[in-house]
């Protein structure tokens, strides 16, 4: 399946001539090493509609790791809905390394449910036994809008996620700074690095999932910190922009990024989440 690549004819972020992003310039995008390259996984579920994961997106990369977006329509699937989808992921001899728990109906807006109510034991029971069969270990939990800063409810919510996490399966619950890019909605409480280490700090066995797409902006002052702290996220997205294209598509300097990374010791998973 082709990558789709956005037009680079509109208006668009760019790169200072310190490499830098800023998103006032435009320019040509600057060569960058390929997705393949780049990538040791695959996010499947990114640009597709609710429950119909793209599962041939690895084997068009040479990859076998894979992450999912929930990959149902609903938050308590049937058991033989969950029982197709691993076989499916079997047949294939794919590994599966992060799945997201449910985040209510994201094609209208949301952004997780917690700001309204906890997940339900179904589907936390679910999301464990996907994650029990496949060995996945990290688990993106949308926190919720409803305003700037995550409430003493949003907390005790994902604390509940994350003791849930804790006592049947080893793995990290992550929580990813958004903004999508550019300011992001007004009442959403993690759109800076700093806003989830304020959640990361607060709720044990949560991590943070750094996807350089969504915080553009700030990548290379969160990267200069990195080189002294060593304090290495949990997971790490990627994808370029304008049009969250594969790396290479557009003006980010993503290989650059990937190599500070790298240096400042992180060794886990890079997975593309572009639009495919």
């Amino acid at each position: 399946m082709p990558v789709r690549t956005p037009s680079l004819s509109c208006p668009h972020p760019s790169l200072s001539a310190s490499g830098a992003y800023n998103p006032r310039m435009t320019q040509p995008p600057a060569p960058e090493t390929s997705p393949a390259r780049l990538c040791t996984a695959v996010n499947c579920s990114v640009g597709r509609p609710a429950g119909d994961p793209d599962l041939d997106r690895a084997g068009a990369l040479g990859l076998d790791r894979i992450e999912l977006w929930w990959p149902w329509t609903t938050p308590e699937p049937s058991d033989d809905r969950v029982d197709d989808l691993l076989a499916e992921l079997s047949r294939r001899r794919l590994t599966l390394v992060a799945l997201n728990f449910w985040g209510g109906d994201t094609s209208v807006g949301d952004r997780g449910v917690l700001h309204r109510h906890a997940l339900t034991q179904r589907h936390l029971d679910i999301h464990a036994r996907v994650a029990e069969a496949t060995g996945a270990d990290r688990f993106n939990l949308l926190v919720g809008r409803g305003g700037r800063r995550t409430t003493a409810a949003q907390l005790d919510r994902v604390a509940a996620v994350a003791d849930s996490v804790a006592s049947r399966i080893p793995g990290t619950v992550l929580i990813e700074p958004s903004r999508s890019p550019g300011p992001g909605p007004a009442d959403y409480p993690v759109q800076t690095p700093e806003d989830a280490d304020r959640v990361i700090r607060a709720v044990s066995g949560t991590g943070l999932l750094m996807d350089f797409w969504h915080v553009p902006e700030l990548a290379d002052a969160w990267l200069r910190d990195l080189a002294e702290s060593g304090n290495v996220p949990a997971h790490v997205q990627l994808a370029d922009d304008p049009g969250r294209g594969s790396p290479g598509s557009g003006v980010l300097p993503l290989g650059r990024w990937v190599s500070a990374l790298r240096a400042a010791g992180y060794t886990g998973d890079i997975a593309g989440e572009w639009v495919w």
